[in-house]
């Protein structure tokens, strides 16, 4: 179901019933694809959830202190990609010196696979 803000629906009203619908139309548009990503973002997000109750992967804070052990720095991003069935996690360490490092991290058993800019 989308949630369209009254402000928005009085303000639509206020066209007249052509434009008001004109602008509903734009309105659930723009909101569909937004809507289909959040959900597909939320199951990811459960998959993973679910995989470090099983044990299945180990936890991102796992993952973070087996990456920052290797490469020092700070972590600036992370995410999951799935490649060739593993689960992997790439994270961004920008090093003290400036350099940007990208480490690759299987999931399941905390491996880091590759380094990257190292």
């Amino acid at each position: 179901m989308i949630h369209i803000p009254r402000s928005i629906v009085s303000r639509l009203a206020a066209l007249g019933p052509t434009l008001a619908l004109l602008g509903l139309v734009a309105t659930l548009h723009a909101a569909l694809p937004a809507q289909a990503d959040d959900e597909r973002r939320e199951t990811a997000q459960d998959h993973l959830r679910d995989g470090v109750a099983s044990g299945r992967i180990k936890s991102l804070a796992e993952l973070r202190r087996t990456v920052l052990a290797r490469v020092p720095g700070d972590i600036v991003s992370a995410r999951v990609e799935q490649e060739h069935g593993l689960e992997l996690y790439e994270f961004r360490v920008l090093r003290a010196d400036g350099r940007l490092v990208e480490v690759e991290v299987d999931a399941r058993t905390g491996e880091i696979r590759e380094i990257e800019n190292d």
